[in-house]
């Protein structure tokens, strides 16, 4: 979610009118396909907010498109507006209880191949989902959320409530419902490697949306033996970095970020940039 009181917005340049896709690399390009390394298979993890699909249902194809490029095996989708499930039939999406131009909304989707959906039922409040899935042998826990932005109150009242009540309560109510279902997913799934991904609203990388908030989510990530391979990534907006993080266990190793920005049509399908990383995963 972007906080339109924290960001300003830049001009798109016109270009064409098909889908444009930029890729930036932090550091050296990563290769998109999977390949044998000496610490084993790889694997490909990516997050996108697709801001309710901005552009509005007549460009959903353009988002779709972007999703495959982003050539992941496993897609976190955030704010995937309306008709995601539809699109998607095999995707894990969270409760569709969101107030929707049209329909009902999820917060939160996931996207990847033989994913099951976790058997912790995790309530709409928490806007998040969770499921499982395994890649080259290993077993994946993936946990894909939402955490409030600066005007969360105001946006999703029916999430939040009164809009009397301070961000930072707000945000540790949020973030202690988040940990708290990691906990509980990794004891029910202890043999599977976690990854947290989506849009946690505050970047762990000065500057700083609010301090204490980020300081959160380090303390919580720190916690469950989690760290952002992206922390350092581009936000959007010049000089500061994102606030969509790929998390996974600490002791993983990774390539450096890429990061696209799709056009459609001469504007951006979304004010968010995608984001993905190869993760080279241990040895069975």
């Amino acid at each position: 979610m972007r906080d339109t009181s924290l960001y300003s917005t830049l001009p798109v340049a016109r270009r064409s009118h098909a889908p444009v896709l930029r890729i930036e690399v932090t550091a050296h390009a990563v290769g998109w396909a999977r390949a044998a390394t000496s610490y084993g298979l790889t694997m490909r993890i990516a997050t996108w907010n697709m801001e309710r699909l901005k552009k509005g249902n007549r460009a959903a194809s353009a988002y779709d498109e972007h999703l495959r490029e982003l050539r992941a095996d496993v897609t976190v989708v955030t704010e995937p507006g309306s008709g995601f499930g539809e699109r998607h039939p095999t995707a894990l999406v969270a409760p569709e209880l969101r107030l929707g131009s049209k329909k009902p909304e999820a917060w939160v989707a996931i996207l990847g191949s033989s994913l099951d959906a976790a058997s912790l039922e995790i309530p709409y409040k928490h806007l998040a989902v969770a499921g499982t899935t395994t890649i080259e042998g290993q077993r994946i826990l993936i946990y894909g959320s939402v955490l409030p932005w600066l005007s969360a109150r105001r946006h999703a009242y029916d999430v939040y409530g009164s809009t009397d009540r301070p961000f930072i309560d707000v945000f540790t109510t949020a973030i202690g419902q988040q940990v708290g279902d990691m906990r509980r997913l990794q004891a029910l799934y202890p043999d599977h490697l976690p990854i947290w991904a989506g849009d946690f609203n505050h970047t762990i990388v000065p500057p700083f949306v609010s301090i204490q908030a980020s300081a959160m989510i380090e303390s919580a990530l720190k916690g469950l033996g989690l760290r952002a391979y992206n922390a350092t990534a581009p936000h959007r907006e010049p000089e500061w970095h994102t606030i969509d993080l790929l998390c996974g266990p600490e002791h993983w190793v990774c390539g450096d970020t890429e990061s696209s920005y799709p056009e459609y049509k001469g504007t951006a399908l979304s004010d968010h940039r995608a984001y993905a990383v190869e993760i080279e995963l241990p040895d069975r």
